[in-house]
């Protein structure tokens, strides 16, 4: 077993491409939009140098770490392993050009927004009056495709947008996307009365079916959805609050209650104040999956 290797070998290794490392390892990939699935393990998904396999809750970027976590190597055999055969350096041309700025696609919607809120109320069980109230505040929309929208607002101006598809792909899958050119850090929020407080959800349905169980509960607060893991976007979050005279006076964790989340939430609120901090996580795997439980044992009784 490797116990050592040089700086140089590490820095040739951390640069190698992600994609034709395991393209060149016989790893069956299909490239999906700017994404690239493996073929056997449907659930896990590459973009750049980022890599999330879902079904097991592992997250992470760069190729060592994927070497690491995929075929169990050590951090010296995963060095050496990236050494050996002259992998294609990853392309930083797209880094180093400047982004161009999100320009919302209007001239893409529909009028007819009828799938789109049959898929939140009936699908999803998204309170009915929620998604009227959003339709009215132009925070949703449906596209051409029949995707439902989510808006991300800021001071009135869209800054970028989550698409939910609203029916299976040819391949059994849901379609789900980020806009281009959408702001990094930003993300779907909804403010409810004025907010002095911050949820924080892994996606717009999550924040939603959350709204839909809490309806009657929750006052001045903005939840926001960070569409996965993103630190920055609860940074961004707190800043904008401060700039829009909003006191931040609790920071409340609402993530899915798998590995991943728990980490994020655990991670932070040990790193705040527990005065200022706290962690509701839903019994089930996210809060779309409790709020549909929570409509099946209602229509029981």
């Amino acid at each position: 077993m490797a116990k050592h290797v040089s700086a140089e070998q590490v820095e040739v290794a951390r640069n190698v491409d992600l994609i034709d490392y395991l393209e060149r390892k016989g790893e069956p990939l299909k490239k999906e939009g700017r994404y690239y699935r493996h073929q056997v393990h449907d659930s896990l998904v590459i973009k750049d140098q980022m890599y999330a396999w879902n079904s097991r809750d592992e997250k992470g970027a760069g190729v060592i770490n994927f070497a690491k976590m995929f075929y169990g190597m050590s951090f010296p055999e995963a060095v050496l392993d990236l050494n050996e055969q002259g992998y294609k350096v990853k392309d930083n041309s797209q880094e180093q050009r400047p982004k161009e700025p999100y320009q919302y696609p209007f001239h893409y919607e529909v009028n007819d927004r009828t799938k789109a809120k049959d898929y939140l109320t009936n699908e999803r069980k998204i309170h009915p009056k929620i998604v009227h109230w959003l339709e009215n505040k132009d925070l949703i929309a449906q596209d051409k495709l029949g995707n439902v929208v989510f808006k991300w607002k800021q001071q009135g101006e869209v800054v970028g947008a989550d698409r939910q598809g609203t029916s299976l792909m040819k391949d059994g899958r849901v379609f789900k996307g980020i806009d281009k050119n959408s702001h990094g850090s930003a993300g779907f929020s909804v403010d409810i009365g004025k907010p002095n407080s911050i949820y924080l959800f892994e996606s717009p349905i999550d924040a939603l079916s959350y709204w839909s169980i809490k309806k009657n509960k929750l006052q001045n607060t903005r939840l926001v959805s960070m569409s996965g893991l993103k630190r920055q976007t609860m940074i961004d979050e707190i800043k904008r609050m401060g700039k829009e005279d909003h006191t931040v006076n609790q920071i409340t964790f609402c993530t899915d209650n798998d590995k991943a989340g728990r980490e994020f939430a655990n991670k932070y609120v040990c790193l705040m104040s527990k005065q200022v901090s706290r962690i509701n996580l839903p019994t089930s795997k996210d809060w779309n999956v409790e709020v549909r439980k929570q409509k099946e044992l209602e229509m029981e009784r």
